[in-house]
C-alpha cells in the first residue's frame, strides 16, 4: 500500500494527526528533499527505509514502491504541503495503477495556507475579495494562456503564486499590466512556518526591490490583493446582530457599531414614486440598533396618487420647496439621503453649505438603488461610512470619490472622527493626506495610556503609520494628546474626554440652555470643542433646546432610560422629588456618567439654576484605528 501524504507548510507539527501516524507506521519513506522539514522524520520507525527523492528520476520512485509492494511493506510518499498543489503526484498515481498497487491521499495544509496565518490574514473578506487565486509563472513547466498572470490580476482578487520567486521582476510587471494597480498589498513570505520563516508586506510595485534587498530567489511565496492589508472591508452578515440563522434570531437591542458615525437622524427625499417607494424600502432595512432615526420626504408630484397607494403610516411627508427643506436638515444637521439626480442635490444645498468640518452628510442614491454616492462630507461626517452601509443594506454599489479612500491610504480626518478627536490645526489635514497619497510613512505619537496596541482591543495598524513613543524625541506628522506640550506635528488631535450631563423642565429656551452650560463649562476651565456628548433622560428625547444647542454644536445627544440610570453606579445628589417625576432619584450626573462607562469620573457635580441642573464626568479615551 502506498500513501501520498502532505508533510504541510514547514513546521513539523502542522502534519495532519493521519499524516504523522502514517509517517510512524510506514517501512518505507520517500520523501521530497529539502522541501520537506527533516523533523518530521523523526516520526518514522527505527527500521524503515527512507530515501530522498531530490535525486531520483520517476521511474527510480515507482520502482522503489513496487519493490516495498512486493515484500508487504507499507510506503509513504512525503511530499511538500498539500499534493494536489504542484505535487506531481498524477503521473505517480497512473504508475501504480498500471502496476495494480493500491494507494490513498492524506491531505497537508499548503504554503498559502501557512504565509497566512504567519500574517494573519484573511483572502476572503466581505468588500473586497470572495475568491483565492492558486497559480505559478511559467517555467520550465508550461502555464496555459487562458491561465496567464495578467488574466488572473484582471480580477484583483487575492492571489497566492508559487515557484515563482526566481521570477519577481518579471511577475510584478505582469500583476501590473493585467490590472492590480502599482500599489496594491502584497507580500513575500520565504519558508512560511519554518523556524527560519522571513515574511515582508510591500506593494505589487516593490516586489521585485523588496525581494533583492533581502536577498530571496527562492522558497518563497508571493501574496498579492487588498486582503494583505485588511482594511475597509465589511464584517460577515452571518454574526451581524440583525441576521437570523437556524440557531440563532437577530437581536433588536440597541447596539453601538463602531464603523458607523453618530449620524442621529437621516432625512431620505424622494422625487418619484419609484423612489418612495425605495425609500420605505430602506427604512425597513435599517436595523434599530444603529441609533439612527430616519425620516421619509417626497417632492413628488405625483404626491395625490401615493396617498391612495400608501399605507398611511408609511407615507412620506410631502415637500413643496426643496431648497428650504435642505436648509433646515442642513440647520439641524441631519444627514441627507437624495433618491435622485446628483444635480438636484446640488442645487438644494449649495446655498447653506459651510465647511466640511460643520456640513452634515449628503448623499444620493438613483432610483433603482443601484449606486450611492455621498457628495459632502465624506470623511468628517461620516457619509463615506454611512454610503458604504446603505450600500450594504440595498445590495447596491458605494461610489467613493475621496483619494485616501481609493488609493487604501491613511486618512487622518477620519481617524479623527472615529475617536472623537478634536482637529486642533485643520491645515495640517492636507499635509498629512498628501503624505499618505505620496506613499510615505505617517509618523503617529499617542499620549502614553491611551493606546496600546497588546491589550487587543487597538485594531490592526495601517499599512504606513507607524507608532512612536510619546513624548516623541523629534517631529511627528500626527500627535495624539490632552495637552499641548510645545511638541512638534503636522497635526494636533486632541481627545474629546468630557461629557455633559443635563436635565431641565419642560420648555426651556434654547438661549437658556445655551447661557447655563456655556457658564458651567467656563467654570470647569473646558472647551465646547472637547465634549464628546451631551446626555439626559429619554424624556427629554425631544425637549427642542436641547435639542437644538446639540444640532448647533455638532454633539451628539444620548438619552438613556430611567431603569438605566438607576442601575448607574456612584454616590450622587439624590433628589425625592425628581424621582417621583422622572423614575430615578438624580438624571445629570447619572447620565453623565452612564455614557462614559466604568471608568468615568466626576469633574463637576449637579449644579442647578433656574429650572437646570448640570454635571461634567471626564470618561478614559484610548485610540483604536478600527482596521483601517
Amino acid at each position: 500500500m502506498v500513501y501520498f501524504v502532505g508533510a504541510g507548510t514547514g513546521a513539523a507539527d502542522l502534519i495532519t494527526v493521519r499524516g504523522m501516524r502514517l509517517l510512524g507506521q510506514a517501512d518505507v519513506i520517500i520523501y521530497a528533499g529539502s522541501l520537506v522539514n527533516p523533523e518530521l522524520l523523526t516520526f518514522a520507525k527505527e527500521d524503515c527505509d527512507i530515501y530522498n527523492s531530490a535525486s531520483l528520476t520517476l521511474e527510480e520512485v515507482i520502482e522503489i514502491m513496487e519493490e516495498a509492494e512486493a515484500r508487504g511493506q507499507t510506503t509513504v510518499r512525503l511530499h511538500t504541503g498539500e499534493p494536489s498543489i504542484y505535487g506531481a503526484v498524477r503521473e505517480q498515481m497512473d504508475e501504480l495503477e498500471q502496476l495494480g498497487i493500491p494507494y490513498e491521499s492524506c491531505p497537508g495544509v499548503t504554503a498559502c495556507f501557512g504565509a497566512a496565518a504567519s500574517l494573519n490574514l484573511e483572502y476572503t473578506l466581505p468588500g473586497i475579495s470572495q475568491s483565492l487565486i492558486i497559480t505559478r509563472m511559467e517555467g520550465r513547466t508550461e502555464v496555459p494562456k487562458k491561465e496567464s498572470i495578467e488574466s488572473f490580476a484582471m480580477h484583483q482578487a487575492s492571489m497566492a503564486v508559487y515557484l515563482s520567486a526566481g521570477m519577481i521582476k518579471e511577475l510584478s510587471e505582469r500583476l501590473i499590466k493585467g490590472g492590480y494597480p502599482e500599489e496594491t498589498p502584497a507580500a513575500l513570505v520565504y519558508k512560511a512556518t519554518w523556524q527560519e520563516e522571513e515574511s515582508y508586506v510591500c506593494t505589487v510595485k516593490t516586489l521585485y526591490d523588496t525581494a533583492k534587498r533581502h536577498g530571496i530567489t527562492k522558497t518563497a511565496l508571493v501574496l498579492v490583493g487588498e486582503a494583505i492589508a485588511h482594511h475597509h472591508y465589511q464584517k460577515s452578515r452571518l454574526y451581524a446582530p440583525d441576521y437570523s440563522t437556524e440557531f440563532r434570531q437577530a437581536k433588536r437591542g440597541k447596539t453601538h457599531i463602531k464603523e458607523l458615525p453618530r449620524i442621529g437622524r437621516l432625512s431620505v427625499i424622494s422625487f418619484t414614486e419609484n423612489g418612495a417607494y425605495l425609500s420605505r424600502h430602506l427604512a425597513a432595512k435599517l436595523p434599530e440598533e444603529t441609533g439612527i432615526e430616519i425620516t421619509l420626504y417626497t417632492g413628488s408630484t405625483a404626491y395625490a396618487k401615493m396617498q391612495e397607494d400608501m399605507d398611511k403610516t408609511q407615507l412620506p411627508t410631502h415637500v413643496k420647496n426643496i431648497g428650504i427643506w435642505a436648509r433646515k436638515q442642513l440647520q439641524e444637521k441631519n444627514a441627507i439621503l437624495f433618491i435622485g439626480a446628483c444635480g438636484i442635490a446640488v442645487r438644494s444645498v449649495a446655498p447653506y453649505l459651510t465647511d466640511k468640518f460643520q456640513d452634515a452628510p449628503v448623499l444620493v442614491m438613483d432610483e433603482k438603488g443601484q449606486h450611492i454616492i455621498p457628495i459632502l462630507s465624506g470623511h468628517m461626517g461620516g457619509g463615506n461610512e454611512l454610503a458604504r452601509f446603505l450600500a450594504e443594506k440595498l445590495g447596491a454599489e458605494p461610489i467613493i470619490t475621496t483619494a485616501t479612500d481609493l488609493n487604501g491610504k491613511f486618512a487622518v480626518d477620519v481617524f479623527a472622527r472615529r475617536n472623537e478627536l478634536q482637529i486642533a490645526n485643520k491645515d495640517g489635514i492636507a499635509k498629512v493626506s498628501a503624505k499618505a497619497l505620496r506613499g510615505e510613512e505617517i509618523a503617529i505619537s499617542i499620549e502614553k495610556g491611551h493606546y496600546n496596541c497588546l491589550q487587543g482591543g487597538a485594531g490592526v495598524i495601517p499599512q504606513g503609520v507607524r507608532i512612536i513613543p510619546y513624548p516623541p524625541a523629534e517631529s511627528v506628522d500626527v500627535l495624539v494628546a490632552s495637552q499641548e506640550e510645545s511638541l512638534e506635528a503636522a497635526i494636533w488631535l486632541i481627545p474629546k474626554e468630557y461629557v455633559i450631563g443635563f436635565g431641565c423642565k419642560k420648555g426651556k429656551k434654547e438661549q437658556e440652555i445655551t447661557d447655563f452650560i456655556l457658564q458651567k463649562l467656563s467654570e470647569a476651565g473646558i472647551s465646547v470643542t472637547r465634549v464628546a456628548a451631551l446626555s439626559s433622560i429619554s424624556q427629554k428625547r425631544e425637549e427642542q433646546g436641547i435639542v437644538s444647542w446639540c444640532q448647533k454644536e455638532g454633539i451628539p445627544f444620548i438619552t438613556y432610560t430611567a431603569e438605566e440610570l438607576q442601575q448607574t453606579e456612584g454616590n450622587f445628589h439624590s433628589s425625592a422629588f425628581v424621582k417621583e417625576q422622572v423614575g430615578v432619584d438624580n438624571v445629570c450626573e447619572r447620565a453623565a456618567l452612564r455614557f462614559c462607562g466604568s471608568d468615568g469620573t466626576l469633574v463637576l457635580e449637579k449644579c442647578a439654576a433656574d429650572g437646570m441642573t448640570m454635571a461634567i464626568a471626564k470618561r478614559k479615551w484610548m485610540v483604536t484605528f478600527y482596521g483601517e
